[in-house]
């Protein structure tokens, strides 16, 4: 990490009026590098020496960098209802849900240590809204929130109330202080979101407000705002539901689910948010610039690990091919973003030479890509972004946008 972040400070609890925002935004360069979304099961350093080595130089020039944290901390107090022989790489045995929240199939229950190796490669600021935040229940939700904090992280998206849930995490950097909203948007159940998760479901204006104000609170107290959405509600989800009726997992009909994410990213970005950042399904799209602002609908993944000892799985979003954004911020405004390709390791080369635990600790972690196949990663992205009107510039092994003040 760069000397900036010998001053690092962090508020993960925050009311409004708690932090005074500078007049204007220090016109001192920030880096801040967006990674895609963690789902790492085991500390791979149990496994080999320098996992990441690659992306290594990119993150220790961050003075900031983010990621989705998609797991849930077991407390070294309390296991949250998960015996001592739960086997987290397989889901296995599969847990009852009688006698303890949360998923009941297969929750991905993670070390504190998953959280420090994060923490040591330089993450500092991370959404714990997801799909998964909820799987250990309270107890995991308040365990990850206590990781987080051990490992100096800032982080947003969960409490242990709603409005707890909803409010901004704050990082300051020297005078440089952002801020996060996060939220996610999925299809778990509603009582686990509107208690101890942020979310946004379609068709409910309670949480579309909700959110726009914590935006606004942050953008109050920060010099710089991402709001973070995990989404992962397919276009079709809601094809055989009649207007006006309840899909029957806490959303409400929207006539296009595609559309109503563009509305709403767009509505936090007009709030105040300086970009906004979402994942999905593990693939990556195209960059929107909004009033000048970045809209990342999905920026891919950055861990995989797991799954089942089965080569493949989801292929049919490409979670093998993934970005990093190294983003470069000025007086409060983004002014570019170099965006650098990642093969996310399979590993269908060397899957007969480990048993099926090692394998799975070894699979799915990203390293820089080469070759033909960053040349196709970088060359999709640029055509996906085409679609939304954005033009990047590949170079160097990488796509760069540059975003004019007058934008």
């Amino acid at each position: 990490m760069t000397g900036h972040t010998w001053f690092r400070v962090f508020s993960v609890v925050v009311i409004a009026g708690a932090m005074a925002c500078n007049s204007s935004p220090p016109e001192s360069e920030i880096r801040l590098v967006l990674a895609g979304q963690a789902l790492i099961k085991k500390d791979p350093r149990i496994r080999w020496d320098a996992p990441y080595g690659s992306l290594r130089p990119i993150l220790d020039r961050a003075d900031i960098a983010f990621t989705n944290f998609e797991m849930a901390v077991l407390s070294e107090v309390d296991r949250c209802g998960v015996p001592s022989d739960y086997e987290v790489s397989f889901g296995t045995p599969r847990l009852s849900s009688e006698d303890r929240q949360g998923n009941s199939g297969g929750p991905h229950a993670v070390m504190p240590e998953v959280m420090g190796f994060l923490s040591d490669l330089g993450f500092n600021l991370m959404s714990l809204s997801n799909n998964h935040a909820w799987d250990l229940g309270d107890c995991g939700v308040a365990a990850t929130q206590a990781a987080a904090s051990a490992h100096d992280v800032a982080y947003a998206g969960t409490g242990p109330d709603i409005s707890t849930a909803s409010a901004p995490g704050y990082l300051t950097v020297d005078d440089f202080t952002i801020a996060l909203v996060a939220a996610t948007t999925s299809h778990d159940e509603r009582r686990a979101i509107g208690h101890a998760v942020n979310g946004v479901w379609t068709g409910r204006q309670e949480d579309w407000d909700r959110n726009l104000a914590a935006v606004r609170e942050a953008t109050a107290n920060a010099d710089f705002v991402i709001y973070y959405q995990h989404f992962q509600l397919d276009v079709d989800e809601f094809s055989d539901v009649s207007p006006g009726d309840s899909t029957g997992d806490g959303h409400l009909w929207v006539e296009d689910v595609a559309e109503w994410q563009t509305d709403f990213a767009h509505a936090v970005l007009d709030a105040g948010a300086s970009m906004y950042v979402g994942h999905g399904h593990r693939a990556f799209d195209g960059v929107e610039l909004y009033k000048g602002k970045p809209l990342l609908r999905q920026l891919g993944g950055f861990a995989y690990q797991g799954l089942n000892p089965e080569i493949g799985g989801y292929d049919e979003h490409r979670p093998w091919e993934g970005l990093i954004a190294e983003v470069v911020i000025r007086a409060g405004r983004v002014e570019r973003i170099d965006f650098i390709p990642l093969d996310l390791d399979e590993g269908e080369t060397y899957r007969d030479d480990y048993d099926d635990l090692e394998f799975l600790s070894r699979r799915g972690l990203a390293e820089l890509a080469s070759g033909p196949l960053a040349d196709a990663i970088l060359l999709r992205l640029q055509d996906l972004s085409a679609e939304y009107g954005t033009d990047l510039t590949i170079s160097d092994s990488r796509a760069t946008l540059l975003i004019d003040s007058g934008n």
